[in-house]
């Protein structure tokens, strides 16, 4: 089999739909040589920013000397975006051998009634290859919810909890006190957890499961000293020092602080960090398709957001930094359309619908009329043809703003052709 054809298995998974549980993922390393225990980790969990969080954590590490893994989800326009060592992606040679590997344990797991979900196979793969690269410490993502996950097959230094709010409740449960349960799982026994400030009822059940919790903003404060079109600037009394991120909008100051606080957890279980491994690289955080500036005249920006609280800081962040902007928009159609066209339309001077290259996708025309009571509204068959009348519509001092999904934020930097060096 060849990476395409190793690719089309593993997305065939898929078919077999989200399934919680760790039984599998257990069996399936311990085939494997439990490759998960040959490296230390920290844990993420949460709704938003779970993910800048984990990529400012792993530049830092790195920056301090640490061979590093970095295992996110999911990827924007590339499968090998998802797992990195040192901030390089799995090459195609890795992958194809590992996946392989992965896949005759998992066809014998199979024959015995044992059927691997797409994840629990990725995650597999992940954690092989950071064992075999000698990664001394991975900052794992979670992929949903937390308790059930297959990343929590681990035992992390620190667990930290990124803002939550309502998502997957059909999976997760339908109230935020439901969902932080789920996400508080990944809570250990003797293991710092840090999280960002949360509602009520979900800092109730994340201080249930542990008693060494520290929040950024009470435990530890912060400050934001500046949020603009360049990036954001904190000061954290964790470390006692002014701390710039090039990501936009001033809750990546709230993802920033987080992260600090798990790195100097990190500092007293024994890790070597420098002021300068902080500085630099924070300074040198790479997140592509979070309120990302790629092109100019006009300002291109893509962001992924996809429900409706991370639509509303968003569009609350645009609104501030860039004004009203020229919307491009698609969404799936599992998502609360109403809620964040809401959020977006209010900023919109006008918004170009399309459809997402996904079979999950809602159609234009039916987002569309989500659109209708906030901004005016065209529908475009294609997202190329949507950025070039959006262009037109901007002129070369005006923003366009490209969001929704994932789908449509990777889809637009291949589009706009974004350098294959951020990805």
């Amino acid at each position: 089999m060849d990476r395409r054809e190793v690719l089309e298995w593993l997305f065939a998974q898929e078919a077999s739909g989200i399934k919680f549980g760790l039984e599998n993922t257990k069996e399936l390393l311990k085939r494997m040589g439990n490759p998960h225990e040959k490296f230390k980790s920290v844990h993420i969990a949460g709704t938003n920013g779970k993910g800048s969080v984990s990529a400012m954590t792993e530049s830092v590490l790195r920056e301090s000397g640490y061979i590093t893994g970095l295992y996110t989800s999911p990827h924007l326009v590339d499968f090998s975006e998802r797992i990195r060592v040192c901030g390089k992606k799995i090459s195609d040679s890795e992958f194809l051998e590992l996946a392989k590997d992965v896949k005759y344990h998992a066809d014998k797991m199979l024959s015995e009634s044992k059927k691997l979900t797409f994840f629990e196979l990725t995650t597999a793969i992940a954690f092989a290859h950071f064992a075999r690269c000698g990664v001394e410490i991975a900052v794992i993502e979670v992929g949903m919810g937390g308790r059930l996950d297959s990343t929590n097959v681990i035992s992390p230094e620190v667990c930290a909890i990124t803002p939550i709010s309502m998502e997957h409740a059909e999976f997760l449960g339908d109230t935020l006190a439901k969902i932080a349960a789920e996400k508080a799982g990944i809570i250990k026994p003797g293991i710092p957890v840090v999280c960002s400030k949360q509602p009520d009822d979900v800092i109730k059940v994340i201080r249930s499961k542990t008693d060494m919790l520290i929040v950024a903003g009470e435990n530890s404060k912060f400050e934001i000293i500046s949020s603009d079109s360049n990036g954001t600037e904190i000061f954290s009394d964790a470390v006692g020092m002014n701390l710039s991120v090039p990501l936009i909008g001033s809750y990546q100051g709230d993802n920033c602080a987080l992260a600090v606080i798990m790195l100097r957890e990190l500092m007293n279980r024994g890790f070597y960090i420098p002021d300068e491994a902080f500085l630099r690289g924070l300074q040198n955080t790479k997140w592509p398709g979070r309120l990302e500036t790629v092109s100019f005249n006009p300002r291109i920006i893509i962001d992924c957001t996809h429900t409706p609280a991370g639509a509303e800081v968003v569009a609350s962040e645009v609104k501030r930094i860039f004004g009203n902007v020229i919307l491009i928009f698609g969404i799936l159609k599992d998502k609360d359309v109403k809620a964040v066209a809401e959020k977006f339309g209010a900023i919109s001077e006008k918004a170009f619908i399309v459809t997402p290259d996904s079979k999950r996708a809602l159609s234009a025309e039916q987002a569309s009329k989500y659109f209708e009571p906030y901004t005016k509204v065209q529908i475009c068959p294609s997202l190329k043809c949507a950025i070039s009348a959006a262009k037109e519509n901007a002129g070369s001092n005006g923003t366009i703003l490209i969001t929704g999904s994932l789908y449509m934020a990777g889809e637009a930097m291949e589009v706009l052709n974004v350098s294959e060096s951020i990805l």
